[in-house]
């Protein structure tokens, strides 16, 4: 399912003048997928294999851009989407039990100054239930890679967070666990952090027992669309006014026609 919202963003974006700057920028990756049995075969339940991807942009909140993707399967296949708006995007996609996503906003210096800001958003699902023919131990092995960019000394104005979680268990509940890493970009010096590494981790089961795994990953990137300190000139206000008048005047227009 897709939804846009670009004409009003069109006209605004040519009424206001705009000077894009520093961009906001968040990722995840799944870098590998492997696991090992103890004893007897792994054996996948193709038919509760599941995975669902999500990407949206929003560009001053919605007014000058609004674009988003959804969709989700009911097995493994490589997939991918994405949304864009004039000053954000998000991509998602998906692959034999791998996600990667990211999202991107970009600092502008609009009018006027309570025009809300630009965001990305990408969120990636993605599970797998399994059983052993025997008794034994699933250890698993998942490497994942977080991204994050921002404005370090006004992470309110633009920022990134990233995130990678997994929660994993016997299907009846017997046993469950959960792992997971997140970054922001406010908390490095430099607003910009990489951080990657691996969970290994093990589910134990009996012979018929159904373990599962769901694997998430989100990415979130935000940007002002104005500096802080930007005051509203009225000029800027009457052009915006101009605009809004101008793009009313084309639909009037385009109405009568469709009528006459």
């Amino acid at each position: 399912m897709t939804h846009r919202i670009t004409s009003i963003g069109l006209a605004l974006a040519l009424c206001f003048g705009t000077v894009a700057s520093q961009a906001a920028v968040a990722r995840f990756d799944t870098t590998s997928f492997g696991y090992t049995v103890s004893n007897g075969a792994l054996n996948w339940s193709t038919g509760d294999q599941y995975q669902t991807l999500n990407a949206e942009a929003r560009s001053g909140g919605g007014l000058l851009g609004y674009d988003t993707a959804t969709n989700d399967w009911s097995n493994w296949t490589n997939q991918s989407l994405g949304a864009t708006t004039p000053y954000a995007s998000a991509s998602a996609s998906a692959g034999a039990q791998s996600l990667q996503g990211s999202a991107l906003a970009s600092r502008t210096d609009l009018q006027p100054a309570d025009l809300a800001g630009h965001a990305g958003r990408s969120y990636a699902n993605q599970s797998g239930v399994f059983s052993l023919n025997q008794d034994g131990v699933v250890t698993f092995s998942v490497g994942w890679r977080l991204e994050v960019q921002g404005d370090a000394s006004d992470p309110l104005a633009d920022f990134g967070q990233s995130l990678m979680s997994i929660a994993f268990g016997a299907y009846d509940g017997s046993f469950n666990d959960y792992l997971s890493e997140e970054l922001f970009s406010f908390d490095a010096l430099s607003g910009a952090a990489v951080a990657s590494g691996t969970w290994i981790f093990n589910v134990a089961l009996a012979a018929g027992q159904q373990g599962y795994y769901n694997l998430t990953g989100s990415a979130s990137a935000e940007a002002s669309a104005q500096n802080p300190n930007d005051v509203p000139e009225p000029g800027s206000l009457a052009l915006l006014g101009a605009g809004l008048a101008a793009l009313a005047g084309a639909r009037r227009r385009r109405k009568a026609r469709a009528h006459a």
